[in-house]
């Protein structure tokens, strides 16, 4: 290179928003930029006891984890569902380690397809997870195997609580988001929540069915209710681990599209005592409540209000964009 004194032009800034330079990181750092955002919408506390309770702005969702004669009641759905191994066998085995593949099948996105989905969606499973965990933590609820060793799970019971369902949580999580993005297609901003809820009656097991949203929320519950058949879930798991997926990703929404009070999100109160029999989608949306006050809905709650420094707002703009354009098919033999 010869003799050099260190000498350079001045760099000019680039000027790039805060989208592109989040796309410009590696992997790992973008990640965890977008984990602490996501983390930072969320603090998950004691309530009143037993309850806790998941804060946004305000008090998002209380649950109330099952007490022991509710847990001892529940074995008996558990037993009903085990007859089930059989047929479920593969899918529970699939779904162990992950389930995004399933999600796949019925609305397709990947890094060549929705690269920017796929980064919205890595950032909201980190923060749905950290919220779950810290709730399990909370709840510190028994598994099955821990009261009965006829139970035989099919799987390695996992080394933390029962309650809720992190399946269960994460699955809805993931229905509600690819139901939120591909009915911004068609709704505005303003209405998308409200859009997403309206789906969500006890119909949703009605058949035959061709409704893209509710074959989502179908495939989540089906996700939830084949941990139950493996033997490491209670019904009720699954039952409150799907409102909290679907409290959090909807806040999640809610600060991607601008918080504060004019994009307000559900409030739900939820007691695992009251929960009867077992888990059923049909079961599940007829809880939720249609309007406040019914059901497990208490109310409205909001999130902060967006900075505009904030990248997920940005993210969720470029993911939204994927969604208005049909992907085009691939082409034969690929």
């Amino acid at each position: 290179m010869g003799f050099w004194d260190g000498t350079v032009a001045v760099p000019v800034p680039s000027g790039a928003n805060e989208l592109t330079r989040l796309m410009r990181l590696d992997p790992f750092p973008r990640l965890s930029v977008l984990a602490t955002e996501g983390a930072a919408l969320f603090t998950t506390q004691p309530g009143p006891k037993p309850a806790s309770i998941v804060r946004a702005a305000g008090n998002l969702i209380s649950l109330t984890p099952p007490e022991s004669e509710k847990i001892a009641e529940q074995m008996a759905e558990l037993r009903n569902a085990m007859d089930l191994r059989g047929d479920r066998l593969n899918e529970i085995l699939s779904q162990s380690d992950g389930f995004s593949a399933f999600f796949m099948a019925q609305m397709p996105y990947g890094l060549n397809r929705r690269p920017y989905t796929v980064h919205l969606i890595g950032a909201l499973y980190d923060t749905v997870i950290g919220v779950e965990q810290r709730m399990k933590h909370l709840c510190s609820v028994p598994r099955p195997i821990d009261l009965s060793p006829r139970i035989q799970p099919i799987i390695a019971t996992p080394g933390h609580s029962a309650y809720p369902s992190g399946h269960a949580t994460e699955a809805f999580a993931h229905a509600t988001i690819l139901a939120a993005l591909h009915l911004s297609a068609t709704t505005p901003a303003e209405g998308l929540i409200d859009a997403v809820l309206a789906k969500l009656s006890p119909a949703v097991e009605s058949a035959p069915v061709t409704d893209p949203v509710i074959l989502l929320y179908r495939l989540a519950a089906r996700i939830a209710d084949n941990r139950t058949i493996a033997g490491v879930h209670y019904p009720v798991d699954s039952a409150h681990g799907a409102l909290l997926g679907l409290a959090t990703t909807l806040a999640f929404v809610g600060h991607c599209l601008g918080g504060g009070p004019l994009r307000r999100v559900p409030e739900w109160v939820a007691d695992a005592n009251d929960w009867d029999g077992d888990f059923t989608l049909r079961k599940w949306c007829a809880a939720l409540g249609g309007t406040a006050h019914q059901g497990w809905r208490s109310g409205w709650t909001e999130v902060a209000e967006a900075e505009p420094w904030q990248v997920l707002p940005q993210l969720w703009q470029a993911a939204v964009a994927e969604w208005s354009i049909p992907v085009a098919p691939e082409a034969p033999g690929t």
